[in-house]
């Protein structure tokens, strides 16, 4: 699917009336490839998670444009679902707004989602954040809209506010109002307190709602099905593999302090399993098909690949009993 297409159907996603979209969020190209394995339908991404996986730092501000979209394409380039991208607030002004889209369409990207926090920009469910005046966000999502037209019309362009925590719900209600005046496709809400002000949103204003639900974090644990009848259109879920993963790496790290190999290789998939989900037996074929027969024979001594991937998994039969 071309980014065009994938901005099409990204942007269909979003009109449905009932359904919530979910969005998982990727901070690397294997976690957006677990997502689209899994069977969603967007991979988001996570500014918080691509700050830690990417410089071990927390999200305030310390990732920057350039770092961001080199993580993102790597993201897009993995998998063949829609992408929508958290690009925190642009990177500085109105100018540099439009710079950033420009550029995220290009890699692929088939959303992009904008705040209107000040830079240095921090995690939404963190404490001591500042927002920008409604006009100056208003031209910061005008300005995206123009550099979306000139490189893929079909982009969806989201524009997030972080007033809920610093301005109270009816300076939500006014930014969300003039946000989707200015054209953004959905507006995406940070933290929201109660179900009763999800729908007060929805009511309000006119675009489609999103926000997100953090382990932990300052949003309620809402259901999917009551959120789907209030009609939220969109439920971000940045933390859905960054958090389990950590878990998983702290037990396996463990388990390994404490000598046990054994329950270390029960904490995750096996060699094998792995090497499927990183498509190393397509690889293995396309390799037979373009390298020399002569080399193939000289590496693997046949050019067959069901021998060569049997061959593979032969030593790994007495770690979990399985090839």
């Amino acid at each position: 699917m071309d980014p065009r297409e994938k901005a099409k159907t990204f942007r269909n996603y979003l009109q449905r009336e009932g359904v919530v979209t979910l969005r998982p969020c990727a901070y690397d190209a294997l976690s957006a490839i677990l997502i689209q394995r899994a069977g969603f339908e967007v991979v988001g991404t996570t500014g918080y998670g691509i700050a830690a996986s990417l410089i071990g730092q927390p999200d305030i501000g310390l990732v920057g444009f350039h770092e961001m979209l080199e993580r993102v394409r790597t993201i897009v380039g993995a998998v063949s679902l829609p992408v929508d991208v958290d690009i925190d607030t642009g990177y500085g002004n109105a100018l540099n707004v439009y710079w950033t889209v420009k550029n995220f369409a290009r890699i692929g990207a088939a959303g992009v989602r904008l705040e209107d926090q000040v830079w240095p920009k921090r995690c939404g469910h963190m404490a001591g954040k500042k927002i920008i005046p409604t006009e100056e966000m208003v031209q910061k999502i005008k300005a995206a809209i123009k550099a979306r037209d000139e490189e893929n019309p079909d982009m969806v362009i989201g524009a997030r506010t972080d007033a809920r925590s610093v301005a109270g719900l009816q300076e939500v209600i006014a930014r969300g109002v003039a946000y989707a005046e200015a054209g953004a496709d959905y507006i995406y809400v940070e933290a929201p307190e109660t179900l009763e002000e999800v729908e007060t949103l929805v009511k309000r204003i006119p675009a489609p709602i999103a926000f997100n639900i953090i382990p932990g974090g300052r949003v309620p644990p809402f259901q999917l099905q009551e959120l789907a009848q209030i009609g939220v259109r969109y439920l971000s879920v940045p933390m859905v593999c960054l958090y389990p993963a950590t878990k998983a790496m702290q037990q396996a790290l463990a388990a390994l302090k404490e000598g046990d190999l054994a329950g270390m290789a029960e904490l995750g998939v096996s060699w094998a399993e792995f090497n499927e989900l990183v498509n190393l037996s397509a690889w293995r074929k396309l390799e037979l098909e373009l390298l020399p027969e002569e080399e193939l024979k000289s590496r693997y001594g046949t050019t067959d690949v069901e021998t060569i991937v049997k061959k593979e998994l032969g030593g790994t039969r007495a770690w979990k009993g399985k090839a």
